[in-house]
Order: C-alpha cells, then sequence, then structure tokens
C-alpha cells in the first residue's frame, strides 16, 4: 500500500521554497538548524514527500532523531512498516553505520562505497514511483563534528559527492548552528557549504513568509555582523597590545634579575676586599703583633679604596631609584669645566693604568651642576678604563662646538660597542660587551644620559678614526657663561 501523505497536519509551519520537498534527485543539499524540533518537521516533509510518492526514503541518524521522525511520519499518515517492508524505507543508527567504514579516525573510501553503495542501490530498486528516486538524510557528519573531527566530516561529504557520480540520490545532511558559535568558525562553515549544492539557513531565517520580512533580516545580519568584525578587530587590537605589554613585562622581570646578579656580583666585590682587610687586622692582634707603619698605610688605603668602590655603588642605585621615580633633581651654578675634569684625574686616575691625554683651553664656564656633572666626567671615564687594553690612551677633549655650545669627548682604543648597539647602551642594565671581567650593572651611561638631560644636552657614541669608542656630551648654548681659551 503507498501512503500519502498529509500537507495540513496542525502546528506545522506554512509551505515555502525553502522546504526540501523541493529538492531534486541529484541535489546534495545541509541544514543548519538551531532546534531539533524544526529539524524533524522539515526531514518529516522530505522523506515523507518521497515515500509517499512511492520513491524510497534513507535515513541514518541518532536514535533520537530517528524516534522523533517517525512520530512525525506517522502523523503524516505515512505507515513506515509498510514502506519498510516494501525495502522503500531504512533507518539505520549513525554511530553504528560510522563504524563500518572509519579506519584510525578518517573514512576509508572503499568500504564507503560499498556500504554506502549497495544501500542506495537496493532502495533504489525498490522505489516504484513514476520515476523512482531515493531521498537520503545523513547525520553521520554532524557526528563526527560533536566528537572534534571536522577533516573525517568534509571527507565523508566528499565521498557522498563520489557516490553521486555512480549512483541516482538526493542527499541531505544537518549540522546543528551551536557547532560554529566561535569566532573561528566562519571557515569551518565555509568548508561544509562548498561541499553541497544547495544551503538552508536555520529556521530564523527560513520561517519568515514575505519577501520584505527576509530583506530586512538580512540587512539587520549584515549590520550584526560588521559590527561584529569591528569588535573583533578592537579585541585583536586589545590582545596584541597586551600581549606587548606581557612580553615589555617579561623582559622587564629578565633584566631586574639579571640586574640583580650583576649588582650583588658588584657589591661583593668591594665587600670582600673590605673583609679580607678587616681579616687581616684581626688576625695580627690575635697574634699581638704590631703592624708596620707601610702595613697600617696599604690596610688603610685598601680601606678607603674599597669603601670608595661601595659608596659609588651605593651611590648608583639610589640615583637609578631616583630616576625612575622622576625625583632626580640638579642644582646648576656657574662651574669651571676644565677645573672640574683636572680634579676628577687628579684625584681618581693619578698612576692608573691608561695613559690620560685631556685638551681644553684654560678655562671653559658653563652652569651645571656640579656634582651630578662630576658624575658624568666620572662615568665615562670609567667606562674607557674599563673597556680600553693597560697602557693604552684615553683622550679627554672639551671645547666650545659650531653652535656655541659646549662639546666634551672620551676616546678610548678599546674593544668598541657594535653600531646596532650604540643607542642601546644607554638604556638601565644594558651590557653592549658579555666579558664577565667587564660586565657592570649597567647603570653608568643611563645615569649619564638623564643627568645630561636634565642639564639640556644629549649624549651619543661616534666612531672614531681608529678602533675603540668615542662618547660625546654636548651641552646647549644655555648652559655656557664664559668662556676662555
Amino acid at each position: 500500500m503507498t501512503a500519502t501523505v498529509n500537507p495540513g497536519i496542525a502546528g506545522t509551519p506554512p509551505a515555502s521554497p525553502m522546504f526540501w520537498e523541493d529538492l531534486d534527485s541529484h541535489g546534495h543539499s545541509v541544514q543548519f538548524y538551531e532546534d531539533d524540533s524544526y529539524l524533524l518537521d522539515g526531514l518529516s516533509r522530505f522523506i515523507g514527500s518521497a515515500l509517499g510518492s512511492g520513491d524510497a526514503g534513507i535515513v541514518i541518524a541518532t536514535e533520537e532523531h530517528r524516534t522523533g521522525l517517525a512520530k512525525r511520519l506517522k502523523a503524516r499518515g505515512l505507515d513506515t512498516s509498510v514502506a519498510g517492508a516494501q525495502g522503500r524505507y531504512v533507518s539505520f543508527d549513525a554511530a553504528e553505520t560510522l563504524a563500518q567504514f572509519m579506519r584510525d579516525g578518517q573514512p576509508d573510501a572503499s568500504r564507503f562505497t560499498q556500504v554506502l553503495g549497495n544501500l542506495i542501490t537496493r532502495a533504489a530498486a525498490a522505489a516504484s514511483g513514476a520515476h523512482p528516486r531515493v531521498a537520503a538524510f545523513g547525520e553521520m557528519v554532524a557526528l563526527l563534528w560533536a566528537e572534534g573531527n571536522p577533516a573525517a566530516a568534509i571527507r565523508v561529504e566528499q565521498l557522498w559527492n563520489e557516490l553521486a557520480e555512480t549512483h541516482t540520490f538526493s542527499l541531505h545532511c544537518a549540522y546543528p548552528m551551536r557547532f560554529f558559535a566561535r569566532e573561528g568558525d566562519s571557515e569551518p562553515i565555509e568548508l561544509v557549504c562548498a561541499e553541497h549544492s544547495r544551503v538552508l539557513p536555520t529556521e530564523s531565517y527560513t520561517s519568515l513568509v514575505t519577501e520584505n520580512e527576509r530583506m530586512r533580516t538580512i540587512a539587520l545580519l549584515q549590520q550584526k555582523a560588521q559590527a561584529l568584525e569591528a569588535e573583533i578587530e578592537e579585541r585583536k587590537a586589545i590582545e596584541q597590545e597586551l600581549e606587548h605589554r606581557e612580553a615589555e613585562l617579561r623582559d622587564a622581570v629578565a633584566s631586574r634579575d639579571e640586574f640583580l646578579s650583576v649588582a650583588a656580583h658588584e657589591l661583593r666585590t668591594p665587600l670582600t676586599g673590605l673583609r679580607l682587610v678587616a681579616q687581616l687586622l684581626v688576625r695580627e692582634k690575635e697574634r699581638n703583633r704590631e703592624l708596620t707603619a707601610n702595613q697600617l698605610q696599604s690596610a688603610l688605603s685598601a680601606l678607603d679604596s674599597q669603601t670608595e668602590k661601595l659608596n659609588q655603588l651605593v651611590a648608583r642605585l639610589l640615583d637609578r631609584a631616583q630616576i625612575e621615580a622622576g625625583k632626580l633633581r640638579i642644582q646648576p651654578t656657574p662651574t669651571d669645566l676644565v677645573s672640574l675634569v683636572s680634579s676628577v684625574l687628579d684625584e681618581r686616575y693619578q698612576g692608573d693604568r691608561n695613559r690620560f691625554v685631556f685638551n681644553a683651553p684654560d678655562h671653559i664656564e658653563a652652569v651645571v651642576d656640579p656634582i651630578r656633572f662630576e658624575q658624568v666626567i666620572s662615568n665615562l671615564l670609567a667606562n674607557a678604563v674599563k673597556f680600553s687594553p693597560p697602557g693604552s690612551a684615553v683622550m679627554i677633549d672639551l671645547s666650545h662646538n659650531s653652535g656655541g655650545g659646549i662639546r666634551l669627548a672620551v676616546t678610548d682604543h678599546g674593544v668598541g660597542i657594535p653600531a646596532d648597539q650604540r643607542e642601546a647602551v644607554f638604556e638601565r642594565f644594558h651590557q653592549a660587551h658579555s666579558d664577565p671581567h667587564r660586565v657592570g650593572m649597567g647603570l653608568g651611561l643611563y645615569i649619564t644620559r638623564e643627568i645630561v638631560r636634565l642639564h639640556g644636552g644629549t649624549v651619543c657614541v661616534e666612531e672614531p678614526e681608529h678602533p675603540g669608542t668615542r662618547i660625546v656630551v654636548t651641552l646647549p648654548p644655555s648652559g655656557c657663561v664664559s668662556a676662555a681659551a
């Protein structure tokens, strides 16, 4: 007995060009849906239309959906048991059918063709309509997608298309729209659509009756899509900024840790010297020995020297803290820079391992903070000595530049500074060289730049005409009071 379809069942949506009755005998369509009831209502039309016309229907779905479809077909006046006995209606579990051709997480093409090809051939032979056709619904791809295997789902879609080259059937697939709810799901849904000859959107669109309703909905969807794209771009920009900030924070933490390691090493050096002198004095005292005048002088000189080094290191740490807090201040006063440089050389570099050549006029007076500018001179000289071989010359040139300002240049014959690091050397904690015997806290040139900046000047690294380094400090004319040759 051939059952008839009753299109007037209460509660069913009105007919629409979007419904599945219109699918041709060779089509491969896909339906995106939000609610299972909407899927089953449409599916009952698709399969019911085929069965009511004497054609065949194949359903490969979950048990829940097969049960829901059977109830709807019965409500439409279709006796599936009769169609089943005739071989025109077959219903299989999607997971069990998948298991017949899946191998290592991917579909086996030959097994797929054998299993599904035989199924379609038998159903087509049982069809008795004027133009026999097979209407098939497959939910295997949705199961694969739900299992997190979209590549296998796409491959199954492709195998269905390949099977259509040798078998005649109308196939419909369906995916819950919740599978594509994330920001990056536009590409996967495009891959799904590309394997189908017809795409049906969710019920929120297909249930619209008039063309005006559809156009209005499309306009709203376009607006939402554009707003979403703008939000996505804004969020990406925020994420990039956060990543940049995190990278900066990681670099800052790494620099801090490196600085603390170097600072501990630097501080340990004078402390070790002080301890050695103290131990010597204690040992001599325990032995009731009197120190000779030379021994006492040597011990006191060592104490003074190491104490001075310790004092300089602590001062640099304090200066760094003041700079970062924006509290480093200067007290400018008319100062003879020639005398200032000479006093630094006399007090700290007499009998040093290097030769110092100071070229300057007799007198250059500028408005600077003498204590802070002495730091600048000391830092530049200490840097030159550290990176110069013993016995080499360190040149100090102090003069007026062509613009009326003051130019202080310290040139050494040492290892030099790579061109790509000539700006970075003025950053805090930066080390231009990895030689452990020359590594310091990386604060000398950083503090120098800040002091010079407070005086309105600049400091830079120049490449001298011979191997080595030249660091040049330039003060503006406003910092000059008078000069005499």
